[in-house]
C-alpha cells in the first residue's frame, strides 16, 4: 500500500517516530486502533510513545502460557512506570492445555503459535481497522522488505518505528530512561516463549534449528 488517507510512504518517512504515531491517532478513532505488545526487548519504545499520545489506550498482552518469568515482571514494571492500560488475552484453557500435554511446541511450532497467538488475536483484528506494530527492518530478512503501511485482508498494519537503527533504539531507551528487559543482559536479543527462545543476536535465538522465522501474527 502506497498511502492511507492520502498520506504517502514518503510523507511518513519524513516524520519523526512520535509524529507518525500521533498522525495515526489524529486520523483514526481510538476504537479503530489496535495496539498489542509482547513486552519483549524493544517493546518499551512504542509503549512509551503510546503513553505520551494516548495514555489510556488499551494495550493487549497476548499471554501464550509460555512466557519467561522475566517477561511477566517486565510487563508489570512498564505497566506501573508508564501507567499503561494493559488487557491480557490468550487461548481458551482447553486449547492451551492441549499444547502442553501434547508438547506441540516441540514437534509443530506453527500449530502451537496458531493456537496460542494467531487464533486469540483473530477477534481483536476483526473489530479494529488499524494495527500499530513496533517491528524494525533490521530484525530479519522478512521484516527488511516491509513498508510503513501493510494492508492485510482484514486490517491495515502500520509500522511507525520501521526504519530505526539499533543505535537509535538504544539511544531512545537511554534518553527516556526506559528499563531494559532483564534477559537482554543475559544475551537474549529477541524474546518469545521459553521453549522456542535461546540466547542470540537479533532474532537468531528464535526457533533455533528450524526454518521458522515468524510466529504467524506478523505474516
Amino acid at each position: 500500500m502506497d498511502s492511507i488517507k492520502g498520506f504517502s510512504q514518503v510523507d511518513f518517512e519524513n516524520y519523526s517516530i512520535e509524529d507518525r504515531v500521533r498522525w495515526v491517532f489524529d486520523h483514526f478513532a481510538e476504537e479503530e486502533i489496535l495496539m498489542t505488545s509482547s513486552f519483549g526487548s524493544s517493546s518499551a519504545l512504542l509503549l512509551h510513545l503510546i503513553h505520551k499520545i494516548s495514555p489510556n489506550h488499551p494495550i493487549y498482552f497476548l499471554d501464550t502460557g509460555y512466557h519467561f518469568e522475566e517477561t511477566k515482571a517486565y510487563k508489570d514494571k512498564l505497566q506501573a512506570q508508564l501507567g499503561l492500560n494493559v488487557k491480557t488475552i490468550g487461548a481458551p484453557k482447553n486449547k492451551h492445555r492441549f499444547t502442553e500435554e501434547n508438547y506441540t511446541y516441540q514437534h509443530n511450532q506453527d500449530l502451537c503459535c496458531f493456537i496460542n497467538k494467531v487464533e486469540p488475536l483473530a477477534k481483536l483484528r476483526e473489530s479494529h481497522k488499524i494495527w500499530l506494530s513496533g517491528l524494525f527492518k533490521y530484525q530479519n530478512e522478512n521484516r527488511k522488505n516491509l513498508t510503513f503501511f501493510d494492508q492485510k485482508e482484514d486490517i491495515l498494519k502500520v509500522y511507525p518505528l520501521l526504519d530505526m537503527t539499533p543505535e537509535e533504539v538504544h539511544a531512545y531507551f537511554f534518553i527516556h530512561e526506559l528499563p531494559s528487559h532483564k534477559l537482554v543482559a543475559k544475551g537474549y536479543s529477541s524474546i518469545g516463549c521459553t521453549h522456542c527462545t535461546e540466547k542470540g543476536s537479533g532474532r537468531e535465538g528464535r526457533w533455533t534449528g528450524n526454518a521458522k522465522v515468524e510466529c504467524g501474527i506478523h505474516l
